[in-house]
């Protein structure tokens, strides 16, 4: 996961709130984006305790992680917090290991089978592990957890567990794991770290495809120190990531099958690692330095708000800020980037287009943690 500097504050309690339009509290008047002339507002919609990752349902309930407590909540699609969590699962949250990602399965509808990536807990015989975990969930309840894949953590590190799942539409599964502090691990095709993996579900579990980019192989994309978030392209079909570098080289990526994006041992700012191989690598689209740790991101596909068509939005923990992202025609190099205002708001982790074409996002901070709507104010 990016530095999330662990934050220490007490358990919030999250209160059911009202419907979203009249639980709101709005960050001022309407904000204007002058290059586009698109006024929005900014709420707030639930209270939360550190919230992480979101993801909607075709009925328009919202599912979200608690990196500490373990818990997926769901908000109703009229805005209400149930007020008991849909499944508890057990975690280790020291400082960015816990309750990370989630994606709805394809077949959601039918099975209602969820899926999340969180830290497991070590005990005397087993290392704590990054753990790829399908439930089931009907009527808000969860049940049935199954550990469909494990990534234990052998070095005992506490940071860059990456941390986040999502299907493409041919129903592929799709993971990104941090290094685990190992640098060298992001070169190294034989271990699971730094890299994004393409996994076929079956009904034995999870299986390697045929046509993955290396033979016999989950790895997808390697090269990388800690991806936080990717989100598909639904101009392209691509896949976009958030890379967060050291002390410079923070990254916004579009990553390509079978392509190395430079980290590995030795690895120096604007330069790739020694000793790999050119021929593989791909460089950024956006190189950020000083960091700021970019989080969450996601396209914009929604005839909410036409103006942001295509347009790419992604967070930044250090700053909370969310960047909105013009691409080229080809949708492979950038054209402008822009900053979008959100008041006293913070984008830190996750950023989601809701079912009404809003732009929900995740804060945290050292007193509270909140769900956010960024939405039109035409």
């Amino acid at each position: 996961m990016v530095k999330l500097r662990v934050l220490c504050f007490a358990a919030l309690l999250a209160f059911g709130p009202r419907a979203a339009e009249s639980q709101a509290q709005e960050t001022g008047q309407p904000f204007e984006d002058a290059e586009s002339g698109v006024s929005y507002i900014v709420e707030q919609v639930t209270l939360a305790n550190y919230p992480v990752a979101l993801t909607f349902a075709p009925d328009g309930r919202l599912f979200y992680t608690e990196k500490t407590t373990g818990n997926v909540r769901m908000i109703d699609a009229q805005g209400t917090l149930q007020r008991e969590p849909v499944i508890a699962l057990p975690v280790d949250a020291l400082v960015e290991r816990g309750l990370l990602g989630i994606t709805l399965d394809p077949a959601y509808e039918e099975t209602g089978s969820i899926w999340v990536y969180h830290t497991t807990p070590g005990d005397a015989r087993n290392y704590p592990a990054n753990t790829i975990t399908r439930f089931r969930e009907a009527d808000g309840v969860g049940s049935d957890p199954e550990a469909m894949m494990t990534f234990p953590i052998e070095t005992g590190t506490l940071i860059h567990n990456g941390g986040n799942l999502r299907f493409d539409d041919d129903s592929y599964l799709y993971v990104s794991i941090g290094d685990y502090d190992v640098p060298a691990n992001a070169q190294d095709l034989t271990v699971a770290q730094g890299k994004i993996h393409r996994f076929e579900v079956t009904d034995d579990g999870l299986a390697v495809p045929e046509d993955n980019p290396i033979e016999g192989s989950s790895i997808y994309a390697y090269g990388l120190r800690n991806p936080f978030d990717f989100a598909f392209d639904p101009i392209s079909g691509r896949m976009f990531a958030t890379e967060n570098g050291d002390a410079c080289d923070d990254e916004i990526n579009l990553i390509l099958p079978g392509f190395h994006y430079g980290q590995g041992d030795n690895y120096e700012c604007g330069r790739t690692a020694e000793g790999v191989d050119l021929g593989r690598y791909f460089p950024p689209l956006i190189s950020i330095t000083p960091t700021e740790a970019p989080t969450g991101i996601v396209i914009y596909d929604h005839p909410a708000i036409p103006e942001w068509r295509g347009k790419l939005f992604y967070c930044t923990w250090s700053t909370g800020r969310i960047v909105m992202v013009t691409l080229d025609e080809d949708r492979t190099g950038v054209e402008e980037t822009r900053e979008l205002d959100t008041g006293e708001a913070r984008c830190r982790i996750d950023i989601e287009v809701g079912p009404e074409g809003g732009l929900y996002f995740t804060a945290v901070s050292e007193a509270s943690g909140a769900i956010y709507r960024l939405f039109s104010a035409e």
